[in-house]
């Protein structure tokens, strides 16, 4: 009898054990299964029914230099870094931009800074389209805008540049303003919601948005799309005039997004070889795959406003 109670002296029972040592996940799964049906973090939908396992991108990792590629040139490590020209032109990469067509493009983004809305000091007031996001966020039923949205929020200004010097590749016959006036991801936002509360969020959103006076140009449903699941819609703001962008997506495709934003650069870089561009495409494509569909996300329509 006594080498009984010493055995259970040596191994105490679940409960009996401190709280710092309870297994941290094995916790919050416990703390998830007891939430009520309907919540927005709950195993389970409104039926009853489980909802699917989140993707575990750990499945999927693909290492991604964090260094220039070695099959690069070798004076491809200093294009990393754009110059700028005793004349004001700009260079990056494979890009160039004369000191006029650079300057254009400092003007705009100066204005989508001031637009954005903070100050020079990095903080909000109640202008701008920032705070204004944030309210939207506050106003729906579901869903929220992402966590630390103001990070997102503004084009890198050699990023910025890149797609100016893209766009008078693509389209000569337009003048430099109207090109820096068309690139509508200068400012984005992310709205995020649980599957089943996806195309509700998406409806409320824009609804709040045009009664807000926000001009909607452009919808596109890209969850049919192979290596890109969500929905990008693209708005002008009364106020400044500057095209914005925000994006609709699930947890789930968010998480991918952020996960897929090298392979993205990556293809999107010229100086790319061709087999690492298609092995990348193969990578999003095979990720994307697993996403599970937001109910409903048929029943979103593609929209484009005459003039966009």
């Amino acid at each position: 009898m006594a080498q009984d109670r010493t055995t259970e002296q040596r191994e105490p029972r679940e409960a009996d054990r401190p709280p710092e040592v309870q297994p941290p996940q094995a916790d919050l799964t416990a703390r998830l299964e007891r939430l009520p049906v309907g919540h927005p973090s709950s195993p389970y939908r409104d039926d009853g029914s489980r909802k699917p396992l989140p993707l575990d991108l750990s499945k999927y990792e693909l290492p991604l230099p964090d260094e220039p590629d070695s099959s690069l040139a070798p004076d491809s490590v200093e294009e990393d870094h754009a110059r700028i020209g005793p004349d004001g032109s700009w260079a990056w990469k494979d890009c160039r931009l004369t000191a006029d067509q650079s300057r254009s493009a400092d003007q705009g983004l100066a204005k989508r800074h001031e637009a954005e809305g903070r100050d020079a000091d990095g903080n909000y007031g109640d202008r701008g389209l920032t705070p204004a996001m944030r309210q939207v966020g506050t106003q729906l039923d579901y869903g929220t805008l992402v966590e630390g949205a103001e990070r997102y929020a503004l084009k890198e200004p050699d990023r910025f540049k890149e797609k100016l010097f893209e766009s008078i590749r693509d389209e000569p016959d337009k003048s430099v303003d109207q090109l820096v006036d068309e690139i509508h991801d200068g400012i984005r936002y992310t709205f995020v919601a649980d599957s089943d509360d996806y195309v509700g969020t998406v409806s409320q959103a824009t609804s709040i948005l045009k009664a807000n006076g926000y001009e909607l140009g452009v919808r596109k449903n890209e969850w049919s799309n192979d290596e890109y699941k969500g929905v990008n819609t693209r708005w002008r703001d009364h106020e400044s005039g500057c095209r914005f962008e925000v994006q609709f997506h699930t947890y789930e495709s968010w998480q991918v997004k952020q996960a897929t934003h090298n392979a993205y650069t990556r293809i999107h870089d010229t100086r790319t070889p061709t087999d690492e561009r298609e092995r990348l495409r193969i990578y999003q494509r095979e990720i994307s795959s697993n996403l599970a569909l937001p109910v409903g996300w048929e029943s979103i329509t593609n929209y484009r406003k005459e003039g966009w």
